[in-house]
């Protein structure tokens, strides 16, 4: 009854320690990554690139394609030669569609969007990747923390029986001595794999404004089979957009051939000398640019290069998407078998620190070898820990070959 007591007091301390190390907003991998897109630099700016769009689809549906001018003037010879002369005159332009040039321009910015979208959702899956590394980071270090923690109250405890055990002169001090260097050397482990823990939490942190919890792990998706996997993926569609977006450039440069055309008019009104009745003229015209080949050309061979860049980054992702599908789904499995491995390696050592205990306890065994069993039951605890956080990143990489958010 009076070892209860303390007991007790241990444990109602180290239950008011963890409540108040708990933060005060944690979250898994999912609701993470919604809280990184959230923050994130990049995304916030690619979005707001939609109202510059939305203003260029405006500019394509116009009437006009710029804006009309005005141009009054006053011409007279009150200050030189005095003759009388007046001229009073007021012009006007108004700039015109070249042929085909407002549906060419339309259909640009309609290309221009749905490369956006696509640049959007890349820049999501990028993100993404950042999110689940950090996330399974601070996963393998936790792991770690909690396998050195489970071995510092293992070794504690068996600190403090043989104390009792040896002020009641039932074992050796030298026991008692082995039993507090491993318990120093479990507790130094925990402090390594705390720190290791700490700083895994806070780039996670960094990301997403938010601590990690533990979470369920993302399930795998199925294998892709024929284009839908390719469609779907984020870097694909950049590339297939871009090449949308290239050719679209291109059509609008071979109608863009020129300044856009002005139709002028205005009326002047003018008298040659003093006392002579004004005479009024009406002035219409239109002013037609001519073409300059060089300009062009550069313009259309522009386009054709980014067609012919983004064609090629499209056969390089198709290429790229089976091989690295095949590597994860394979890599995926050995995790699983060093998961499965790991559960059977640490059942057959607790069931052997079992008997080695039993067998210390009934004199059969030495102290040293009961710590060195103890021990391996220690590593294969982290093992085993560290597996199945693998397993999990497994799964995490396998969507994010795929092009999958976290969900």
């Amino acid at each position: 009854m009076r070892h209860g007591v303390p007991r007790m007091r241990q444990i109602l301390l180290l239950t008011a320690a963890l409540a108040w190390a708990v933060p005060a907003k944690a979250e898994d991998i999912r609701s993470g990554f919604r809280a990184a897109v959230e923050l994130n630099a990049e995304l916030r700016g690619l979005v707001a690139q939609r109202a510059v769009i939305e203003a260029r689809r405006q500019g394509a549906q116009a009437l006009l394609p710029g804006a009309p001018s005005i141009s009054p003037s006053w011409r007279t010879t009150t200050f030189t030669q005095r003759t009388g002369f007046q001229e009073f005159e007021i012009g006007g332009e108004v700039p015109v569609w070249l042929p085909g040039e407002s549906r060419a321009l339309r259909g640009s910015v309609e290309a221009q969007t749905a490369q956006l979208d696509a640049r959007i959702a890349e820049a999501r899956i990028t993100l993404a990747a950042l999110v689940r590394e950090a996330y399974w980071n601070w996963a393998a270090a936790n792991a770690e923390r909690e396998a050195a923690q489970a071995r510092v109250t293992a070794a504690r405890a068996l600190e403090r029986d043989l104390t009792r055990q040896v002020n009641a002169g039932q074992v050796p001090r030298a026991d008692l001595l082995l039993a507090a260097a491993d318990a120093r050397d479990a507790e130094a482990t925990l402090t390594a794999a705390a720190g290791a823990a700490r700083d895994a939490a806070i780039a996670f942190r960094t990301l997403t404004g938010t601590n990690p919890t533990p979470g369920q792990p993302e399930r795998a998706a199925p294998p892709p089979t024929g284009e839908a996997a390719l469609r779907a993926l984020p870097a694909a569609a950049v590339a297939r957009t871009s090449q949308d977006l290239a050719r679209a450039e291109e059509r609008l440069a071979q109608v863009r051939d020129r300044a856009s055309p002005t139709v002028f008019g205005g009326w002047r009104r003018e008298r040659d000398v003093s006392g002579a009745p004004y005479i009024d003229r009406l002035l219409v015209g239109v002013r037609i640019p001519f073409a300059y080949a060089p300009q062009v050309n550069e313009r259309i061979a522009t386009a054709r290069a980014e067609a012919t860049l983004a064609e090629a980054t499209l056969a390089t992702v198709a290429r790229t998407l089976a091989g690295a599908d095949t590597r994860a789904r394979a890599q995926a499995g050995d995790a699983a078998t060093i998961a499965g491995l790991a559960d059977q390696r640490h059942r057959a050592l607790a069931e052997q620190t079992g008997l080695s205990e039993a067998a210390y306890r009934a004199g059969q065994l030495p102290f040293a070898e009961l710590v060195r069993v103890r021990s391996q039951i220690a590593q294969a605890d982290a093992q085993r820990r560290r597996a199945r956080v693998e397993q999990g990143r497994a799964a995490s990489i396998i969507n994010q070959t795929l092009g999958l958010e976290p969900q």
